[in-house]
């Protein structure tokens, strides 16, 4: 916290209150001990500039973050999703640090405290900042919030540790991000844009022509009408190898599945159990706690309207029939379904309504909210605002900082039923009061939609699951297949032996994550690139009840990619260019001086295209950079000569050319000023990929992620 004491002393900063979450480093000791029984560099995560990353640097790292965004989030777990986005911030932020730091350090950049008190004070910080104290009317960012933060005490009067912790990490990422612009503003400021080049930018923009064309395209060729050998594609390889330079090693797996499916018998297993429950489930008076206790699917409290029950049947009985009515067994999707209307009613989809939460006090007794909410009912019936009471008083803040305000509120929303009753229960217009875990709760109900016939459906719900029996069956099957087929070389015919689809995912990286058909593929991936494993054939992997036998039948070296990877591109590329060429032989006897000439030799349409410039890239649904370069050097009446673009032969006619017009002196001063913008916004991205690819970085995170 270096500029924190500075910032509290020049007094102008800013405020939210996150919920207290402790910091929690993983796996150390194992690492420790394990580190001398293994070897150090088994626990090595990659290496960036020359400098090792650890596992447990990186996890540390990681760590940190987790419980920052845990904290200002006010969540107590993070989804996968959101700890692998973790995980690729914290890499990103190495490289960053060890390639960017390195060199500022080495130049002398660094940040001052008094520069980070004014990027606070003016607004230029980091959105991470400049979300978390915006003002939550206006979302505007508002510096004052910092200070309320940061001068946040506890009852004793010391700092809160939360907050603490939250400003030093949002310190630290607000000072490597001005080091970071400054250096690159450094770059930036090397280079600028002539006058020269503000004309020639203006000259192409403001020359414009209309043409007429004919456009013969290849797709109209069939691809075994061209030829293409095999010194073709040599030497379009060699003449082009700086085009297929690969950033990262990748490699092509073969799998088979066997997926563990709920046989007949299981079935028959699961229609057995809700038979033997359904008498109980008719007769018992509360529905909702059968459910809960037999189902496998617990109870959800919804009134559906005519047509939201998925299986058609039971959503007509349901609104024609009285409460107790029970329909089923009946399969639905993976389940086998009993259904019992619960009630009946005539409710709106949604009602709009505020509230003013009175919050139960630590220490209190829950009486004392009571009498305050009836305290603060008294007032509003004297004929106070709603809106400014809750405005004022509201321990709800999100609410209260929108005076109450709820919106429109539907019985499918995630609000605790005990209030949600309440909101619908009240007649528009009242005011009416519901307690909750939470405090006791003033609702006014402002509006409501028409009240519509609802039904109340309580589902018990077995699921229709492959037995023990089922799943031993399918891994023994799986297992079979593996332990007889461990050559990479026999994989596919094996598979075909065995009546299996073989299932291909080209081009794997160790970063993969995803691999259609299978909800998380890190296990594969992995195992993929431990080049021990992957020699042979996998062993039978488990993916949520699909079991997975792989083989790694590709192994592309990061750097050039060598030509029978690649072949099959060149191959497409060529046969292209042969048509083109095909086309411009066939068109050598026609007349191509005069464009309407030509299209009724060749029976094509005639295209038009108008105010094209040289800075267009399209023409007549083409994307064709080159092509519109040709077409706007023509003079006009000016006819050009058959040339192949991408996606076609063109034959191109200017029918109307406007000069380009003279460049006033404001021209070329904002010009510049856009192009300097461009310019170094471009030099900031191509600045830093040259430098991490300087940087020669290895990463080894697919080992243990």
């Amino acid at each position: 916290m270096a500029a924190l004491q500075s910032i509290r002393n020049r007094g102008k900063l800013i405020a939210i209150c996150v919920g207290a979450a402790l910091l929690a480093f993983i796996l150390g000791d194992f690492l420790n001990s394990s580190m001398s029984i293994f070897g150090q560099d088994r626990f090595n995560i990659g290496e960036i500039n020359g400098e090792t990353i650890t596992y447990q640097d990186f996890e540390d790292r990681v760590n940190e973050r987790t419980v920052f965004i845990s904290t200002v989030t006010q969540q107590s777990s993070l989804s996968s999703e959101m700890s692998d986005q973790i995980r690729d911030y914290i890499w990103d932020d190495l490289i960053r640090e060890k390639v960017i730091g390195t060199i500022a350090d080495d130049l002398g950049i660094s940040a001052s405290d008094d520069e980070l008190i004014n990027m606070i004070q003016t607004g230029n910080v980091t959105s991470t900042i400049r979300q978390l104290f915006s003002d939550p009317q206006t979302g505007i960012y508002d510096p004052s919030y910092v200070l309320s933060f940061l001068s946040k005490r506890d009852d004793r009067g010391n700092e809160i540790a939360t907050n603490v912790f939250i400003w030093n990490y949002l310190e630290r990422e607000l000072r490597n991000s001005r080091v970071s612009n400054k250096y690159f503003n450094l770059i930036a400021s090397g280079l600028c844009v002539t006058t020269a080049e503000v004309e020639q930018e203006f000259n192409d923009r403001t020359t414009l022509a209309d043409v007429k064309f004919v456009a013969l395209p290849y797709s109209e060729i069939a691809d075994n009408d061209v030829a293409v050998s095999e010194n073709d594609i040599a030497n379009y390889y060699n003449s082009n190898i700086t085009k297929y330079e690969r950033e990262n090693e990748t490699r092509d797996i073969n799998y088979v599945s066997f997926d563990i499916v709920a046989s007949d018998k299981d079935s028959a297993y699961s229609l057995n159990v809700i038979n033997d429950l359904k008498s109980d489930f008719a007769s018992t008076n509360d529905v909702v706690s059968f459910i809960n206790s037999k189902s496998d699917v617990l109870y959800s409290d919804i009134n559906y309207n005519k047509g939201e029950i998925t299986n058609e049947i039971v959503d007509s009985l349901m609104f024609t029939e009285q409460p107790g009515f029970v329909y089923g067994p009946y399969i639905d999707g993976d389940y086998y379904k009993v259904a019992r209307l619960i009630d009946t009613k005539n409710l709106p989809d949604s009602v709009k309504v505020s509230h003013i939460l009175v919050a139960y006090r630590q220490g209190e007794d829950t009486l004392v909210a009571r009498h305050k909410a009836d305290s603060l009912l008294d007032v509003i019936k004297s004929g106070i605002d709603f809106g400014a009471l809750a405005l004022e008083v509201s321990d709800d803040q999100g609410s209260a900082s929108d005076s109450g305000n709820l919106g429109w509120v539907t019985d499918r929303i995630n609000f605790i039923p005990e209030f949600k009753d309440a909101c619908f229960a009240t007649e528009k217009g009242k005011i009416t009061t519901t307690t909750t875990m939470y405090g006791v709760h003033i609702i006014k109900v402002f509006d409501k939609t028409q009240p519509k016939k609802k039904v109340n459906v309580g589902f018990l719900q077995i699921e229709i699951k492959p037995s023990n029996a089922t799943r031993q069956q399918a891994y023994t099957q799986a297992n079979k297949f593996a332990a007889n087929t461990r050559e990479v070389s026999k994989f596919v015919e094996s598979a075909n032996a065995a009546g299996l689809s073989v299932r291909v995912a080209p081009s794997i990286t160790p970063d993969t994550r995803y691999i259609p058909s299978l909800t998380n593929a890190r296990p594969l991936v992995q195992w993929a690139f431990d080049e021990e494993k992957s020699k042979e054939v996998s062993d039978v992997m488990d993916f949520d009840g699909r079991l997975i036998v792989a083989a790694v039948v590709g192994v592309h070296p990061k750097g050039k990619a060598p030509l029978s990877a690649v072949k099959s591109d060149i191959e497409a590329e060529l046969v292209s260019q042969k048509k083109g060429e095909k086309i411009l032989s066939d068109l050598a006897s026609k007349n191509v001086s005069n464009v309407d000439a030509l299209a009724a030799q060749i029976n094509r349409p005639i295209q038009e295209a108008s105010n094209l410039s040289r800075t267009s890239v399209q023409i007549g649904g083409y994307y064709e950079p080159a092509v519109v370069a040709v077409a706007t050097s023509l003079n006009k009446n000016e006819v050009s000569k058959p040339f192949a673009g991408k996606n076609a032969v063109f034959v191109i006619q200017n029918t109307n050319l406007t000069p380009a017009q003279p460049i006033q002196q404001i021209n070329i001063d904002t010009d510049r000023q856009v192009m300097q913008r461009e310019l170094s916004q471009r030099s900031l991205y191509q600045a830093y990929e040259a430098l991490v690819k300087m940087a020669n970085i290895v990463d080894e995170r697919y080992k243990f992620f």
